[in-house]
């Protein structure tokens, strides 16, 4: 059986499986040289997710909180949203968020929480070991303020966030902070920045910086592209595409069709799932494909619900179900 005293080995493994599963070249020597991985996985956005990872110009409401911290200022009814994170190798996670308009201002609370349980543990010679009271906790809370001005044509947002580490050897809590800003230039062209885990104890919370745009050639089609760079490797730029029937023409609801590619390593081809083979994405990495339902008319209430499938070769498959009401 091991020993708390032998566990080290096996959390940074942990670490770098996460890392792994996001685009990174594969020459890039710094890679999983920082904590706290799990701080780039798209969580509470199922949209952006879909978009390849990519919305930093494009996001509102709770979904914003995650990506870009000025995306709330647009909010104009309270909202609470709730996501599912289904991530590779059985680590899962869930998300809450609660935006509120107040005056000018927009004010807004999360909370993210991350796990993996039944870790695979093994000695130095790579035999299984007795895991099954190890488990890995993971997850963040934060508190964003953000607020539009000219005519909502320019928003601006700030968060502090706690972020937990529990590797089950050691337990690390970083306060950091993320601030972001987003341009509307006509009804046409968005312009979005971010800076996310800013001034937290060095290489213990991963860095990452957003700067991308977002162009509505009309109502039904959007593309999105953004340069994605992280502290501890080589940036990554992508782009998606959103593929819109508004509400006024289905009556019911706007539909939402997403896709999205950022490179990425190639990581194998899987055997194991039946869902990738179905789809014939067994050897597929970067790209990554979701679906969205907004109706501002059911019960009153505006209701949304998104969904988004990435599949990661060999690793297997990342999915994440979200729900959120405005009222």
């Amino acid at each position: 059986m091991k020993t708390k005293n032998n566990f080290p080995l096996y959390s940074a493994a942990a670490a770098l499986l996460l890392a792994a599963a996001l685009p990174a070249p594969a020459a890039d020597t710094n890679v999983g040289t920082d904590g706290a991985v799990f701080m780039k996985i798209p969580t509470g956005s199922p949209r952006a997710q879909a978009l390849g990872n990519n919305g930093v110009s494009l996001v509102e409401g709770g979904e914003a909180m995650g990506i870009n911290p000025a995306g709330i200022a647009s909010a104009q009814m309270r909202e609470f949203s709730y996501s599912n994170l289904s991530w590779i190798q059985e680590y899962s996670g869930h998300y809450f968020s609660y935006v509120h308009p107040i005056g000018q201002s927009v004010i807004g609370v999360n909370l993210a929480y991350y796990g993996l349980e039944k870790f695979d543990v093994r000695d130095s010679e790579g035999k299984p070991q007795y895991g099954a009271d190890i488990k890995v906790r993971n997850g963040y809370a934060s508190v964003t303020i953000a607020k539009g001005f000219f005519l909502e044509k320019l928003l601006v947002g700030v968060s502090a966030k706690e972020v937990l580490e529990d590797n089950y050897t050691t337990e690390y809590k970083n306060l950091v902070f993320d601030m972001g800003a987003v341009l509307r230039l006509g009804r046409k062209l968005s312009l979005g920045w971010a800076a996310q885990n800013m001034s937290g104890k060095k290489h213990q919370v991963v860095k990452v910086n957003r700067l991308g745009g977002a162009f509505a050639f009309n109502p039904f089609v959007t593309v999105a592209l953004e340069q994605k760079t992280y502290s501890d490797r080589k940036g990554r730029l992508g782009g998606g595409l959103e593929f819109n029937l508004p509400e006024e023409v289905l009556q019911v609801g706007r539909v939402s069709l997403r896709a999205g590619y950022t490179p990425s390593d190639n990581y194998g081809k899987n055997m194991d799932d039946d869902m990738l083979d179905r789809l014939g994405m067994t050897d597929v990495s970067g790209w990554s494909f979701g679906v969205g339902l907004y109706s501002a008319q059911a019960l009153g209430y505006g209701m949304g619900f998104d969904y988004t499938l990435a599949p990661y070769g060999a690793l297997g498959k990342a999915s994440q179900l979200a729900l959120r009401f405005q009222f």
